[in-house]
């Protein structure tokens, strides 16, 4: 039996082999959910059982030009949205796109872990622009632009704002910064859920999701993973180090209905 092993072992390295494991890697990017559509890849079952707890005020973080936050407005239009987006022209897009609807209300600064202002760098689509230099991508930067970047603790005293149902954040590997940036509203317990995007980003942004589970574990939250039509809570384990993505959420423990509704189907 080992020689036949070691005969296999020595031989792995052929077409047949190489295909099969190209075709391994695709199964198990579908199976761990890599997709960014929200119409199929969970965000939405997310959003519906969260507003049956008829949430008062949300943030969404990356709002980009709206879609996202018109979709939360869609589900519980009795929310607050704040809509976060750091980069003029696509602001310009998202004030655009809702301003028919006076509960989303539109703000000109990205979250951060500090009060400043950086570069940011833009890509040719709307969707993608990062204060990281994002690594081992087929496009390139188009434009840089300085961006203001504000704590969510700064920004919840200035507008009176005690307790979030929900946070989301898809800030291109900003995630974890804008996460310490809600310190002392994490201390209270006073967010009851953070979604937020993990994925190969992380490896330029030097940021594993190790952290973010050290982080949200020590403030009380459980994570877990966002599937098509579950959120499957569980423990850190190194094989979940895939930066496959996309998006995870942390929940107060203290929510327990909240992390029961996310379970169910």
């Amino acid at each position: 039996m080992k020689k036949l092993k070691r005969f296999f072992k020595r031989n792995s390295h052929n077409v047949v082999s190489k295909n099969l494991a190209g075709f391994g890697r695709s199964l198990n990017r579908f199976y761990e959910n890599r997709n960014h559509d929200i119409n199929s890849n969970g965000e939405i079952p997310v959003i519906q059982k969260i507003s049956k707890l008829n949430p008062s005020v949300i943030i969404d973080g990356g709002a980009n030009i709206g879609n996202y936050s018109l979709t939360l407005n869609q589900y519980a239009p009795q929310a607050t949205i704040y809509a976060f987006e750091p980069v003029v022209s696509t602001y310009d897009k998202l004030k655009n796109n809702v301003n028919e609807f006076k509960n989303i209300i539109p703000v000109n600064k990205g979250l951060f872990s500090e009060n400043c202002t950086k570069e940011i760098n833009i890509f040719k689509s709307h969707t993608h622009s990062s204060i990281y230099d994002i690594k081992g991508v087929p496009y390139q930067t188009t434009d840089t632009q300085t961006i203001e970047l504000i704590r969510g603790d700064d920004f919840v005293n200035e507008n009176d704002i005690t307790e979030i149902d929900f946070v989301k954040l898809d800030l291109e590997g900003a995630e974890y910064d804008a996460i310490i940036g809600f310190e002392n509203l994490l201390k209270g317990k006073n967010i009851k859920a953070i979604q937020f995007e993990y994925g190969y980003i992380n490896i330029t942004s030097k940021k594993l999701l190790l952290d973010f589970y050290t982080l949200l574990n020590d403030y009380g939250y459980s994570i877990g993973k966002i599937f098509p039509k579950i959120v499957e809570f569980r423990d850190y384990e190194f094989k979940y180090e895939d930066f496959i993505g996309p998006n995870f959420i942390a929940v107060n423990n203290e929510e327990e209905e909240l992390i029961n509704t996310l379970r169910k189907k």
